[in-house]
């Protein structure tokens, strides 16, 4: 049996159709969300250093930015550690990266490439040893661990809850005046656990149908 759903708008993998159902039942909002614009579109992605180094550079700029920069990087075929921990921070730089992002980017290459950081094998430990570990590294925080958990680990309570996107959406999902602060955003999660990533990937397509216009088609 296929393990993904046809749905509306989305082919949805079946773990996320199932958290989102739970969602539902958490949270009204979110069922009235879902009746109105559909699944969020299936954003999973391969795990591995190359999933690491976009979500990085994805940080604090737009998706559309983030895109050009990695086509870049493609385009010179930097996108394993290996190619990366070869260059010089002037080599991303040159790319367009700022000077602290091409640092963390080829200083985490590095470690990898030179077995101080497993990737791969740190992801088969727990979420908090998961944490910890990454954490130690220049450039990662808590968004960028919790995207990573999110979309390349599917892990469906990972919380990037400090997203302006995130804020923004729960802003419109509950009709507050204003944006939500970060510790406003983690007490509304505390109702979605364990289903908070569930929630932050309902919480962008939201976003992206009422403020980026991105409304699926059909």
């Amino acid at each position: 049996m296929s393990d993904i759903i046809i749905t509306k708008s989305s082919k949805v993998p079946r773990a996320l159709s199932a958290a989102l159902e739970a969602l539902d039942s958490l949270d009204a909002d979110f069922c009235d969300a879902r009746a109105q614009w559909g699944n969020p579109p299936d954003r999973f992605q391969e795990a591995g250093f190359p999933a690491l180094v976009r979500i990085i550079l994805g940080q604090q700029i737009s998706r559309a930015v983030a895109q050009t920069l990695w086509s870049r990087l493609a385009e010179q075929q930097w996108q394993s550690a290996q190619a990366l921990a070869r260059l010089e921070y002037a080599d991303l730089q040159a790319q367009g990266l700022s000077r602290r992002k091409s640092e963390y980017i080829i200083d985490l290459a590095r470690a990898e490439a030179e077995g101080r950081l497993d990737l791969n094998q740190l992801a088969t430990q727990p979420a908090d040893i998961f944490t910890k570990t990454l954490i130690a590294y220049r450039g990662i925080g808590g968004w960028t661990i919790s995207n990573y958990r999110l979309f390349c680990l599917a892990d469906l309570d990972a919380w990037p809850g400090n997203d302006l996107a995130l804020m923004e959406a729960v802003k419109r999902l509950k009709n507050l005046p204003g944006r939500p602060s970060h510790a406003e955003m983690d007490n509304f999660a505390l109702l979605w656990q364990p289903y908070r990533g569930a929630a932050a990937l309902m919480l962008w397509h939201l976003y992206a149908c009422l403020v980026r216009d991105s409304r699926p088609m059909g």
